[in-house]
């Protein structure tokens, strides 16, 4: 029976698992890495930085990016964002699709996301 661990397989193994293992993810990438059927938020502007997503509906979800700089709404129905974790404060009704690469005033520190099961604003 042939020796299938043989020097040469070990070693395309060790340089095929190296190279898979050590490319980075791209963990930053843009708007496009926001799933169907996700809320999701970036810490900074045009879709960079801190990365979180939501998919959960009819409950308040904590946004622990520290800024939402960016926000894209990738779902079929309407997603709210909301100033105060607990819903209080200022809101904003973001439509299916809606996205913004640039937020001001208190958007940039929203603290909550609600993921409704209604379709429009």
């Amino acid at each position: 029976m042939k020796n299938i661990f043989s020097p040469v397989r070990v070693a395309f193994s060790i340089i095929v698992g190296a190279t898979f293992t050590l490319l980075p993810l791209a963990a930053n990438a843009s708007m496009s890495q926001c799933p169907s059927g996700y809320f999701c938020v970036w810490s900074e502007t045009n879709f960079k930085g801190g990365f979180q997503k939501f998919a959960a509906t009819n409950s308040y979800r904590p946004i622990t990016s520290g800024a939402t700089q960016s926000y894209y709404n990738n779902r079929t129905k309407r997603t709210w964002l909301h100033q105060d974790a607990a819903g209080d404060g200022s809101y904003l009704c973001i439509n299916p699709g809606g996205s913004n690469s640039n937020t001001s005033g208190w958007q940039e520190d929203a603290q909550a996301a609600y993921l409704a099961t209604v379709t429009n604003c």
